[in-house]
């Protein structure tokens, strides 16, 4: 398989022309458990923590996790990005890539990514979640979705009958040596199948863990 020169344009670009088809289709998806991880991992730090949500969209989950916290979210897509900040006024947002957006060290209480770890190539999901783990308070909290396949990285043509997309993904032992590996313990390493719309199913690997704050020897 010949190497994608710009997955995450390919990324930026899709989500832009998506927009409101995208928000439909989350909408009518079956049996997802964002909720039951969202509430879980709210449940695990106190009013008022500082969140961060890694890939927010639209704002899906943004209502929920800035109540009564303060939230900053991040998104390739500017589309997306505008109406994030309709859902959560008073919240932060940057808009820019995951791998180049600057934040402040340990500075975090949370840090969520539900759905857009897909997107990223599978060969620097370990540098992202070394990434996440510089964010995060010592004792802060991790909780993402990854794919569940060996995926180096594909395009997708005109996924959701409108744009091309990029997906990527590692098999989950690999996934959770990433977050041991970064000095994380593991509260959830679940693989969980859920029905998209259109009854079609897909397996997604979800992650909830504590960063200790000592990387793996």
């Amino acid at each position: 398989m010949s190497p994608i020169d710009d997955p995450l344009g390919i990324v930026r670009d899709g989500y832009d022309r998506l927009d409101g088809v995208y928000r439909d289709w989350v909408s009518r998806t079956q049996d997802d458990p964002r909720g039951r991880f969202v509430d879980e991992i709210l449940a695990l730090i106190p009013p008022g923590a500082n969140v961060l949500e890694l890939g927010c969209g639209p704002g899906t989950d943004a209502a929920a996790l800035a109540r009564g916290r303060r939230y900053t979210g991040v998104d390739l897509s500017a589309v997306q990005l505008a109406h994030a900040r309709e859902v959560v006024p008073n919240g932060t947002f940057l808009h820019g890539d995951l791998f180049e957006v600057e934040l402040p060290p340990a500075s975090f209480d949370a840090v969520i990514a539900l759905y857009s770890f897909v997107h990223v190539p599978a060969a620097r999901l370990g540098e992202l979640v070394e990434r996440v783990s510089g964010w995060l308070r010592r004792g802060g909290w991790m909780c993402a979705s990854f794919g569940s396949s060996d995926n180096p990285g594909e395009i997708e043509p005109t996924w959701l009958g409108v744009a091309d997309m990029y997906f990527s993904s590692l098999p989950p032992a690999r996934t959770e040596r990433l977050f041991l590996d970064a000095g994380f313990e593991m509260r959830v390493a679940e693989t969980i199948t859920e029905l998209e719309p259109g009854n079609r199913p897909a397996t997604f690997f979800w992650v909830l863990a504590r960063w200790s704050g000592e990387e793996a020897a």
